[in-house]
């Protein structure tokens, strides 16, 4: 072979090479952050995240929490280099598969909210506070206060205006579900659990769909947290909305959890994001109107959000160790006990409220065979 022909096929192999080095240095400047949660509700924390000095870009997967853990059976794994969500049951069994890398003593600050059995791989960033999302007009139209609690959504005149979600399809959901039963207890708990979805009109299929199909004015009231819900009302500073969210009293708060996987290809950004949501800059970003979360670092008392902030710090802690170890009890009694059997539920609470309203008196004795397990 001449040597121009040598150095024309030895170009041809080095321009790939090169092309490949090339995108190879784009792909390592790149963060892939596996969520739960949904683009919209991130994109305002990623836009600032990418003002930052040297950031990488970032790509989201957005999965349900099982899609997330059945993704990381593969040992690709789409090459996530972080995971981020509300879900303590999502790092646990990725922890448990040994799949997030264990964390240096700097994060401590971000640890205070985190399950015990989780510190070691996992942070936590930001808060949310369980409740109830309402449409104050259909409530009005339906002669119901706006409700605070659990009880406030059994009243027979909200058939079929309440909206939630269910355990096996939201962690979010699991979580409240959890925290109510260990508040009533078991039997209570799910007794008043059978007369919420009495009146359930809709199951959203993931939590954050809920404030959507109350904002269309699909359901009343739905049961979710409150960053999917300041995202519309703004923190409730609009005294004229017809859109309001209300916590529920003395009930567990939902921290957001961060970690950086053991297959990270881009460690190195990975621990500078975390840096920079716990980071002055970051906490700031987290209670933007954009976001509708709270941070963990404690805001200054002349703060409009602090009065809230002190109080979902002060809320009870919910006993993850019993959340991890009935995780499926729950899901399964909730789906085959409640989901299975809704229509059947809901025709025979329609048929007690009718009996009860013809009485003119409740009927004791109906109720408990309607809620017995």
């Amino acid at each position: 072979m001449s040597g121009l022909k040598r150095g024309y096929f030895h170009s041809l192999l080095v321009v790939p090479v090169i092309a490949l080095f090339c995108l190879g240095k784009v792909y390592s400047n790149e963060l892939v952050i596996g969520t739960t949660f949904s683009p919209e509700s991130l994109s305002y924390l990623i836009t600032e995240w990418e003002k930052q000095p040297n950031a990488a870009s970032i790509r989201m997967l957005n999965r349900t929490s099982s899609s997330l853990n059945k993704l990381f059976d593969d040992e690709k794994n789409d090459n996530i280099d972080l995971v981020l969500s509300s879900s303590p049951m999502l790092f646990y069994h990725l922890q448990e598969k040994q799949r997030l890398a264990a964390f240096p003593d700097k994060f401590s600050q971000g640890k205070k909210f985190v399950p015990e059995i989780l510190q070691k791989t996992t942070v936590a960033f930001s808060l949310s506070g369980c409740g109830i999302f309402s449409n104050v007009a259909l409530l009005e139209n339906a002669e119901v206060d706006v409700p605070t609690d659990w009880s406030g959504l059994i009243s027979p005149n909200l058939q079929g205006l309440v909206i939630m979600s269910s355990p096996s399809r939201s962690d979010t959901t699991h979580i409240m579900i959890e925290a109510l039963l260990q508040k009533q207890g078991w039997q209570q708990g799910w007794a008043l659990i059978h007369q919420v979805m009495a009146n359930v009109g809709t199951i959203s299929s993931r939590s954050f769909g809920v404030v959507d199909k109350v904002q269309a004015g699909l359901g009343a009231a739905g049961i979710t947290i409150d960053n999917y819900a300041n995202l519309l009302t703004h923190y409730n500073v609009d005294p004229h909305s017809v859109l309001i969210f209300k916590y529920f009293p003395n009930f567990p708060v939902s921290p957001t959890f961060i970690a950086i996987t053991t297959n990270s290809t881009n460690s190195r950004q990975a621990s500078a994001f975390i840096h920079f949501l716990l980071s002055n800059s970051g906490q700031s970003t987290l209670y933007h109107s954009k976001m509708g979360k709270y941070p963990i670092i404690p805001l200054a008392k002349s703060h409009p959000l602090y009065a809230t902030q002190q109080f979902l710090f002060s809320q009870p802690t919910i006993d993850y160790q019993l959340m991890l170890k009935r995780q499926e009890v729950v899901k399964l009694m909730f789906e085959h006990q409640i989901i299975h059997r809704l229509a059947q539920i809901q025709e025979n609470w329609k048929i007690l409220y009718q009996k009860e309203q013809q009485a003119g008196h409740p009927l004791p004795e109906l109720r408990e065979i309607l809620t017995a397990l």
